[in-house]
């Protein structure tokens, strides 16, 4: 996504500029909402960045802790009448702790953990299970479906629904055996020696099997590779796209029959048949509301693809939430939130659960893994609390379209 301010300052007077600055954007930064606390607000994480740089405080671990309450989803830039990337400029010093052993323990026990066992859930043999969609990959394919740790560890059902959707539009696939960590929790942390190591060994492996294309359906691995490998001086060299991107070109071009083709019957909204939520059924109407998660809207400006897929492709009415596209509230999944302050990435899930269902609509789609995991577990459990709430079903995109397509059915 381009930077407003990148081209007039540099990140040491972006800095500068947003200490000074009157610190609107706190309203909108969803860790400084949720925790109520001025150091943790942007203007906040600036002034403590140039007196850490400066040397006028020591860099302790306690320092060092209020760098990691940033959920870097960069909604304070898209605030900015600056165009500062505070972010970015704050980058350096998670950097800074990783080298100096002073992140948050619970920062060093996940980056530890992700080397050791190559994906973030759990040690990425365990996800080597392809052989379940072997009817469904191709060896010879040019093109790599790249699920992501979340989808093969805790979504496998997007897996499939993914794959049957580029066999009906035609599109050989190809996964890897074992697939591993993109390396993105890494970078974020600030364990960038570590990062570069999965990048690279990602490079080899899509070297080795001749792909041309990456299709992913994890907004985080599709930035980091885009963006994140050439910082780290690796080069995938093969483009990378992530699967809204994809199956938009596949429907523009006529390339996935059913796209376009045909007019996708009414009946069963994108809710699971037979699936219940508190007892309740899924919704039948074709409303939904869609979720535009950090990676993908602000960092790779996709916001139009997955609205035209929901509505052009299956058929439904999208209905926009009070905040959407480059002001979309973050669903608390970054990994250094989740990490080190799981509390207040469950409210920040929670909240934006909360604006979804003042849409009306029954469905929150979503385009993210990660999304996923955060924004159903608050669903659930705003039902689960008795809030009153009539309860959303949050489901990822893919399977929205490939069962109003009728190329699968949950199970």
């Amino acid at each position: 996504m381009p930077n407003k301010a990148a081209k007039r300052f540099d990140l040491a007077t972006q800095v500068r500029i947003c200490a000074l600055c009157p610190n609107m954007c706190r309203f909108l930064c969803p860790v400084a909402t949720v925790e109520k606390a001025e150091t943790i607000t942007p203007r906040g994480k600036a002034t403590l960045t140039l007196a850490a740089e400066s040397g006028d405080i020591p860099f302790t671990a306690g320092t060092a802790a209020v760098f990691y309450r940033c959920a870097q989803c960069k909604i304070c830039r898209e605030w900015c009448p600056s165009g500062v990337d505070l972010p970015e400029a704050t980058a350096s010093l998670r950097r800074r702790a990783a080298r100096e052993g002073v992140s948050p323990k619970a920062v060093r026990t996940l980056a530890a953990r992700l080397v050791g066992e190559r994906s973030f859930y759990r040690p990425a043999a365990e996800l080597a299970e392809t052989d379940r969609y072997r009817s469904l990959l191709d060896k010879r394919a040019k093109v790599l479906y790249f699920a992501g740790c979340a989808t093969a560890a805790l979504h496998p059902e997007i897996i499939e629904a993914t794959l049957r959707l580029f066999e009906a539009g035609g599109v050989k696939v190809d996964m890897l055996r074992p697939e591993e960590c993109c390396g993105l929790p890494l970078d974020v942390l600030g364990y960038v020696d570590e990062a570069s190591e999965f990048a690279g060994g990602l490079a080899q492996a899509v070297a080795g099997g001749g792909y041309e294309t990456i299709v992913t359906g994890c907004p985080m691995c599709a930035q980091v590779m885009k963006e994140g490998y050439p910082a780290l001086g690796v080069t995938l060299g093969v483009e990378v796209k992530h699967v809204t991107e994809f199956l938009d070109g596949l429907g523009q071009e006529a390339g996935l029959v059913g796209l376009r083709g045909r007019r996708v019957p009414a009946g069963p909204g994108p809710g699971r048949e037979g699936a219940s939520l508190a007892g309740r059924r899924p919704p039948t109407d074709l409303a939904v509301t869609y979720h535009d998660p950090c990676y993908l809207g602000r960092y790779q400006g996709v916001y139009e693809a997955p609205r035209r897929l929901l509505a052009e492709v299956a058929g439904l009415e999208v209905v926009e939430m009070e905040r959407g596209r480059e002001l979309a509230a973050c669903c608390g999944g970054a990994p250094a939130i989740d990490a080190t302050v799981p509390a207040t990435a469950t409210a920040m899930a929670s909240r934006r659960v909360a604006q979804a269902g003042r849409t009306g609509a029954g469905t929150l789609v979503t385009a993210c893994p990660r999304c996923l995991e955060m924004l159903r577990a608050a669903a659930e459990a705003s039902v689960g609390a008795g809030s009153g709430d009539r309860g959303l079903f949050v489901r990822d995109i893919t399977e929205v379209l490939a069962e109003r397509l009728g190329v699968w059915r949950e199970r």
